[in-house]
């Protein structure tokens, strides 16, 4: 690999980006048909590597080899699943799939307060922030092009559809158990064990017990 290959090939490696072609021609003081030539060295170098160059409209880029695409995607999600809590995957689940999505629709799905984990989402790069084309007044919350870079993926449309994750989801026994009641409305403090008002004083009201008032003054007085 001569100088000047090398060179290109640092530079894409280092920007993690498309380069354009004018980028190259300025940075390496090179004309258009040199950087292109080793351009194409660099190309055929890469043939039996684990990355590969791509070029379109003059923009190159260094990417992953296509067939290790299984590999890579197995490591990015593992690495996701590694440093994301419970909480932020839960958090980001439901902004993927409800987006674009309000905070307080978020926090009512999860039942907690969420500031910090959208916080802690943004700023990994996983989410943006943004306002609400239907209501300027409101933010929403939305995935970024990082969420799917860490997921290895190029679109939306390659998640599972949501009735695809949930249709073979089930309830366990105890939990079923409680929402059944629940929909009956009969609980162990529900309507249908309530109790009648009490009425206070009078015979029947044993609530308190009934303190005798000792007589002051007399011959029984002898406070003094």
């Amino acid at each position: 690999m001569d100088t000047l290959t090398s060179k290109i090939e640092s530079i894409l490696f280092a920007a993690s980006r498309p380069v354009k072609l004018s980028e190259l021609t300025t940075s390496l003081n090179e004309s258009p048909d040199g950087i292109i030539s080793a351009l194409e060295a660099l190309k055929k170098e890469c043939g039996n590597r684990g990355i590969s160059l791509v070029g379109k409209n003059e923009r190159y880029q260094l990417v992953t080899e296509s067939s290790n695409s299984d590999a890579v995607a197995n490591f990015l999600n593992a690495e996701i699943r590694e440093k994301l809590t419970d909480a932020a995957i839960e958090t980001l689940a439901i902004i993927a799939y409800k987006q674009p999505i309000t905070r307080a629709e978020i926090e009512a799905i999860r039942g907690v307060n969420s500031q910090y984990i959208l916080r802690q989402l943004a700023i990994r790069g996983m989410i943006e922030r943004t306002t609400s084309t239907t209501d300027a007044r409101r933010a929403v919350y939305r995935t970024t092009i990082e969420f799917l870079n860490h997921l290895g993926i190029k679109d939306m449309n390659e998640l599972p559809s949501f009735d695809e994750l949930t249709e073979s989801v089930s309830l366990p026994e105890a939990v079923g158990a409680v929402v059944a009641n629940d929909d009956d409305g009969m609980g162990d403090e529900g309507e249908g064990t309530e109790k009648p008002p009490v009425t206070p004083g009078g015979d029947d009201d044993d609530t308190e017990p009934k303190v005798e008032t000792p007589a002051v003054g007399g011959d029984e007085d002898s406070g003094e």
